[in-house]
């Protein structure tokens, strides 16, 4: 049957810009922070200084895997568990998050305050630097909890569609962290362990925003009282969490291995003036990684809500602009390395005639692994999200270290610098290569259940007869879908009660989000799926409009005769949430009803 207003990604598009930008401006004000932060240690306290934060790093990648696992982890199984309307779960999962964050944040803290000198020791021998690194250690390794528990918690913020308040910490965190880098370290001289100690105090203002969550009426999330005196339940929702957030954790530490392994054959083969030509190439990385992280973490949870309810065609929409997005931003990144390399050198600073005719080329070679880049770290995280962690692990490791370090090292003996370079965009290629085979092996391992490469299990929606279309707030748009929907009944045979009892139902609904959900004037749009089943006819409303619970006035005996009271009476199940800022509505009609 031909729709008149099919259904299209104007309402899933409105909310994925909604979680994009907030989440592109973390993600920039993160990697100027870096930048920014390095550049006031440096001058203020000389390159020693300079040097031992950079030798520390490592450490706070590890607070940031940590983060990742047990929060980025949570996020992704409660986006998908709203989906599934298993709130009471998805309050588990947040409970068992927190309180596993807290607990290997206090063992972090534990084992590093054990013995510093060892830990010192570990990141560097250098007489000169020693002493820096243990004064930045020693107030660090005291606020890990500080930085673990907010960095995670974050995640779980976005996934409860608080997507503003979740980037605002990070701001707010990283602005505090350097305006102390200047009070710390100067009026009141702390050296390197202002530093140190500005990191921490900003994660603690910004942590101070949860406060806000806390008392907020539209929270979803709450505390399970019953998990919290159950180590046994604690236990299997970590070990859930844990294992859904291991791929994105794992990418993170592969980064680090990756960057040092190659850094050695760098020096080896390069000297100095490789060194300098990569610190620029991954400065461009970071600058790329901006647009990554945006648009996949802002993918994140609404694909994994749109998953957990069975609505393919809306991750198949929000995939689609998120690859957009991605395409526009490489492209555009890409082009300027390739076009203007000299002068990308020289906005780092570099100036020497040597170096700049080694970094031309290193340059524009790694500028081709960019694109590629775009594509693996979005199908790590969207196969993640959807339950395909096996796939997703694969991702990470073959990305990160399985091509890239052996092809660096066989590269670089023959061709030099250029072979490292080389490989980044080999390791790239291999991966989107892997992720075709592995498709191409699910085809044929179970012929028909995937239709494409993003793998959505066709099974779970096969022997459905469906009608999908949206709805501006426009009341010849509402007539026209409702005709649409009438002709849909009728194919299906219905008796004709049953057939006018869902036909009035679903007319209520759509006029009532047309007359009251959008109350200021702007355009706003419904989307309608309707499933028919063997047993069951399932209605699926959503719209982006000022929350609403149908349901309530529909239990409110003085709302009996009206529209609304008439449509719990007509439907056998009426379910509602608003999840990351939609009104979700599901009317559920049984056959013989």
């Amino acid at each position: 049957m031909d729709v008149l207003y099919p259904r299209t990604s104007s309402l899933l598009d409105k909310k994925y810009r909604e979680f994009f930008i907030p989440t592109i401006l973390m993600a920039m004000t993160t990697t100027m922070s870096i930048v920014v932060d390095s550049i006031i240690v440096g001058n203020m306290l000389g390159e020693d200084a300079l040097a031992a934060v950079n030798l520390v790093a490592p450490v706070i990648m590890v607070y940031n895997s940590v983060a990742v696992l047990l929060g980025f982890g949570a996020a992704t199984v409660i986006s998908v568990s709203f989906g599934k309307r298993q709130t009471v779960y998805a309050n588990e999962i947040f409970t068992a998050s927190v309180m596993g964050m807290l607990v290997v944040s206090t063992l972090l803290t534990a084992g590093q305050a054990w013995d510093l000198d060892a830990m010192t020791s570990l990141l560097t021998r250098e007489p000169t630097l020693a002493p820096l690194v243990r004064d930045y250690l020693n107030v660090l390794v005291y606020g890990s909890p500080f930085i673990i528990v907010p960095l995670g918690l974050v995640y779980c913020l976005r996934a409860d569609g608080s997507v503003k308040l979740a980037s605002a910490m990070l701001i707010v965190s990283n602005l505090v962290n350097l305006a102390l880098d200047l009070v710390y370290m100067g009026p009141l001289e702390m050296g390197i362990a202002g530093s140190s100690l500005a990191t921490v105090s900003g994660y603690i203002v910004g942590a101070m925003l949860l406060f806000v969550y806390a008392s907020s009426k539209e929270r979803n999330l709450r505390f399970s009282k019953a998990v919290l005196f159950r180590c046994k339940n604690i236990v299997s929702l970590l070990r859930t969490i844990a294992v859904t957030g291991s791929p994105a954790a794992m990418s993170s530490i592969l980064f680090t291995i990756k960057i040092l392994a190659i850094n050695t054959m760098v020096q080896h083969v390069a000297g100095k003036t490789g060194m300098v030509a990569f610190a620029v190439c991954l400065s461009c990385l970071s600058f790329v990684s901006m647009f990554i992280s945006g648009a996949a973490q802002a993918m994140t949870p609404i694909v994994g809500f749109l998953y957990g309810e069975g609505d393919y065609a809306g991750v198949r929409f929000v995939i689609k602009r998120a690859a957009q997005v991605l395409f526009i931003s490489g492209v555009g990144v890409v082009a300027l390395l390739e076009g203007f390399p000299g002068t990308v050198l020289h906005l780092f600073g570099v100036r020497e005639a040597a170096v700049i005719a080694a970094g031309i080329p290193a340059v524009r070679i790694f500028a081709l692994s960019l694109a590629g880049t775009c594509y693996t770290f979005l199908a790590m995280y969207y196969y993640m999200t959807i339950g395909r962690r096996d796939l997703s692990t694969a991702i990470s490791i073959v990305q990160g270290v399985a091509v890239l370090i052996p092809a660096a090292y066989l590269f670089s003996r023959i061709l030099g610098p250029n072979g490292i370079w080389i490989a980044f965009s080999l390791a790239e290629i291999a991966t989107l290569v892997m992720i075709f085979c592995w498709y191409r092996h699910m085809q044929h391992k179970e012929p028909g259940r995937y239709a494409d490469i993003l793998l959505l299990d066709t099974n779970r929606t096969s022997g459905e007869k469906r009608f999908e279309a949206t709805c501006s707030n426009n009341d010849q748009e509402a007539q026209d879908i409702m005709e649409q929907i009438s002709r849909f009944l009728n194919d299906l045979g219905l008796h004709k009660t049953r057939e006018a009892a869902i036909h009035a139902s679903v007319r209520e609904m759509i006029s009532n989000v047309v007359r009251h959900g959008y109350p200021d004037g702007r355009r706003g749009f419904v989307d309608i799926r309707m499933l028919d089943t063997k047993d069951r006819i399932t209605v699926t409303l959503r719209d982006g409009g000022i929350g609403f619970n149908p349901k309530e006035r529909m239990e409110d005996p003085a709302h009996a005769r009206s529209g609304l009271g008439r449509v719990k009476s007509g439907a056998a199940r009426v379910e509602y949430s608003r999840i990351i800022g939609f009104n979700t509505t599901t009317l559920t009609f049984m056959n013989g009803q």
